[in-house]
């Protein structure tokens, strides 16, 4: 599984203010004039201005004549009744808890909204029904075990958001672990993705390829997370 390498971010400084911007370079000016000469050569118009801008219309009813997915409903978000959020502290050492070797864990947020259990098995079996209709399957490099899992929290987020959970970001992400041992039909010996979720009864492990779910106390390779990402 490869992963992608972040990219640096580039900064631009905006000058400052009173001063003047610096006459355009003899390279520049020679550029543009090139520039205009093709275009004037080409028949080629100049931009009209934006008053004159003519904005697409979309035709809405050949758009309704395409064909269209139709995807299983979703189960109905049940949010837990406790109103604390899970501190980032807390997801730490349910970790810690688990396993003796607890992975990196990599989060934007400092605290999360734990899901109730059986929304997850019901949300589980919903995600195995997308497949089919979405036609979500293995794809070596194109779409495999991170994307699966990437798009199991993504659906999560988006039913969690519709269903008017508004404390926060819920606790659901994605991990990568070395399999030591073989884990719901996955080989041993290979780097592989998995879904973390924490719920109001723990933290559990899903496979999101064929929905098996584990509390992480009894994953076979709690050991060996390397990395979780919430």
């Amino acid at each position: 599984m490869n992963q992608c390498p972040d990219r640096p971010v580039e900064t631009v400084r905006p000058a400052a203010a009173g001063r003047r911007s610096p006459p355009a370079r003899p390279a520049r000016r020679w550029a543009r004039g090139v520039i205009g000469g093709l275009l004037l050569a080409l028949g080629t118009p100049f931009p009209a201005a934006a008053a004159e801008i003519e904005y697409l219309v979309p035709d809405l009813a050949a758009l309704a004549r395409r064909p269209m997915t139709e995807l299983p409903a979703p189960p109905p978000w049940v949010a837990v009744a406790s109103p604390n959020l899970w501190k980032i502290e807390e997801v730490t050492a349910a970790f810690r808890q688990a396993t003796p070797r607890p992975p990196q864990i990599n989060y934007v947020r400092s605290a999360f909204v734990r899901l109730d259990y059986h929304w997850l098995v019901a949300y589980v079996d919903w995600f195995a029904h997308l497949r089919e209709p979405l036609k979500i399957h293995f794809s070596d490099e194109q779409f495999d075990c991170d994307k699966f899992s990437r798009c199991f929290t993504a659906f999560a987020d988006l039913l969690a958001k519709k269903g008017g959970e508004k404390r926060g970001s819920i606790a659901v992400g994605w991990a990568i672990v070395f399999n030591d041992q073989p884990f719901a039909g996955i080989a041993a010996g290979i780097s592989h993705s998995v879904v973390i979720v924490g719920t109001n009864e723990g933290l559990f492990v899903v496979e999101p390829q064929n929905g098996t779910i584990s509390a992480l106390r009894d994953y076979p390779n709690r050991d060996s997370l390397l990395a979780v990402y919430l």
